[in-house]
C-alpha cells in the first residue's frame, strides 16, 4: 500500500499532493503543477511540470486503479506497483474541457523524450494512461516513492514501454516537464489535501 506523510494508506479518488523530495530527482522547485506545453503552440494538452516555487505544494492529485476488482481498490487504497489513471484534482474550474488526466505524450524526437502531458480526455484503458506509483525507500521514518510508466499489459499486447518518470529542463522557458527517463526519477511523498 501506499502511505500519505502521516502514514495513512492513500485513497482511492482523495486528492494528495506530490511533493518531490528536496535534492532528488532533478533541480529545485515545487511540487507537480500545470504548465504551456512545450511548443507554446497550443493551449492543450498542457506539460506536467515541477513547479517553479520551492514553497508550492503545486496541484493535488488523484489516483483512479486501471482494475476495479483488485483487492486494495475494493478497500478503496491505492497499491504500489499497480497501473493508476493520476488526475489533477482542480476545485477552481476545468482546463481544457475537463480534469486534467495524465497522459504519456508520442515521442519528442527534438529532445529524445517521451513528455507526460495532461488532457481533457475522460478516462479511457489506453496505455498512455497508465501510471504507477513505486516504492523508492525511506527518509528515516517517511516512505519515499518515485512514479513510473509501465503498463501492465495482457497477452495479446504488444510490449510495452517502461521508465521512470524523471524531470526535464528546458533552458528555453525554464519548466522542468516531467519525462520519461532511464536514471534520476523524481522522488515524492504524498501529502493528504
Amino acid at each position: 500500500m501506499v502511505q500519505d506523510t502521516d502514514g495513512n494508506s492513500v485513497k482511492v479518488g482523495v486528492p494528495y499532493h506530490a511533493l518531490p523530495v528536496r535534492g532528488a530527482g532533478g533541480g529545485g522547485g515545487g511540487g507537480l503543477a500545470l504548465a504551456p506545453n512545450k511548443n507554446h503552440t497550443k493551449i492543450c494538452p498542457l506539460s506536467v511540470v515541477r513547479s517553479r516555487r520551492q514553497a508550492s505544494r503545486g496541484l493535488p492529485i488523484s489516483f483512479f486503479p486501471v482494475v476495479h476488482n483488485a483487492p486494495a481498490a475494493e478497500r478503496g487504497v491505492v497499491s504500489s506497483s499497480t497501473d493508476h489513471i493520476f488526475v489533477f484534482n482542480l476545485t477552481c474550474g476545468r482546463i481544457c474541457g475537463a480534469a486534467p488526466m495524465w497522459r504519456r505524450d508520442a515521442l519528442d524526437k527534438s529532445v529524445g523524450k517521451y513528455f507526460i502531458t495532461a488532457t481533457s480526455t475522460v478516462m479511457t484503458t489506453d496505455m498512455e494512461d497508465r501510471f504507477k506509483i513505486e516504492h523508492f525507500g525511506r527518509i528515516g521514518e517517511a516512505p519515499i516513492y518515485k512514479l513510473s510508466y509501465c503498463p501492465t499489459v495482457c497477452n495479446t499486447c504488444e510490449k510495452a514501454l517502461c521508465k521512470d518518470i524523471g524531470v526535464h529542463s528546458d533552458d528555453k522557458d525554464g519548466f522542468q516537464r516531467l519525462a520519461l527517463t532511464n536514471d534520476s526519477p523524481i522522488l515524492v511523498r504524498f501529502k493528504k489535501v
